[in-house]
């Protein structure tokens, strides 16, 4: 009796069928196909190929790619660089401002004198210039340019106007101290009744209004053109920081706080660029 021949696997996946397509009416025979389940898997195999093909394609050489996570167009490349650029800016501005509001409240607060102040001023320069040497970009200093003009902290043209030498004068009153840079006493000590109202004595910016023990209230206005007007000794302030003030606006109320004062008196300080000048160059008191 002869043996039966095993069917192997590839035996079995190779054996032919037949799909006979009918007519559900008539019965009549439409048509006959023939394969086996190898080809059948391997054109299944080959469409799956091909479908996965096309939508690649179609992904990456159409804007549907910026749908998916990792994929970022060139615009949004560019957007993130320059915003990289511009906090770079921003942080630089930043710091130079906080350095020179923090050397003003150590030079009212007499723990650094005049001196130093300067050789602070002119090192924050120089790391600004050495900043500037090397981002050397239209962009970004076209943002720096901007970001000067529009910080609520910095003097600003107000409605297109340039600093003349005509200042309104603080307070009325007798001067009992001048100005005396040997002695270092950069302002002049005006004698007034307590209480009585101090004035802004142009428009600008409040970048200091705090209380300090050796010259209680003190209030700072940024000017236009670099100049700067202190007020010491005031009995309140009525400005905050960041406030805008016009000129001859009511800033505060001349008293007789801090250390460093023996009546009520208002002791002010005018300085331009950074260096103090004599007030009474600029105002008639």
């Amino acid at each position: 009796m002869p043996k039966k021949k095993k069917h192997t696997l590839l035996d079995k996946l190779s054996e032919r069928f037949h799909i006979l397509i009918v007519n559900e009416k008539t019965l009549e025979r439409k048509k006959l196909l023939s394969s086996s389940s190898l080809n059948l898997a391997f054109s299944s195999f080959i469409a799956f190929l091909v479908v996965l093909s096309a939508s690649f394609l179609l992904i990456y050489f159409t804007p549907l790619k910026e749908y998916f996570r990792g994929y970022t167009s060139i615009e949004l490349r560019q957007n993130a660089v320059e915003n990289s650029m511009k906090l770079d800016s921003l942080e630089s501005l930043y710091i130079t401002q906080s350095n020179y509001i923090n050397s003003l409240k150590d030079l009212l607060s007499g723990n650094i004198s005049y001196e130093e102040l300067d050789e602070n001023l002119s090192r924050n320069e120089n790391r600004v210039t050495e900043l500037e040497i090397v981002n050397t970009n239209q962009e970004d200093s076209l943002l720096r340019a901007l970001v000067e003009e529009e910080d609520k902290y910095n003097a600003f043209d107000i409605q297109g106007e340039r600093f003349t030498t005509v200042l309104f004068p603080p307070v009325k009153g007798g001067l009992s101290s001048a100005f005396d840079i040997n002695s270092k006493h950069y302002g002049i000590d005006i004698v007034m009744p307590e209480n009585s109202p101090v004035h802004s004595i142009s428009e600008g910016i409040v970048v200091f209004s705090e209380w300090t023990s050796a010259t209680g209230f003190v209030i700072i206005i940024e000017h236009l053109n670099g100049l700067t007007s202190i007020y010491k000794h005031n009995s309140s302030i009525v400005k905050s920081q960041g406030d805008r003030v016009g000129t001859g606006e009511i800033i505060a109320f001349t008293g007789n706080t801090g250390e460093l004062t023996t009546g009520p008196h208002l002791h002010f300080e005018l300085w331009y660029q950074g260096e103090p000048v004599d007030p009474q160059s600029y105002i008639e008191f």
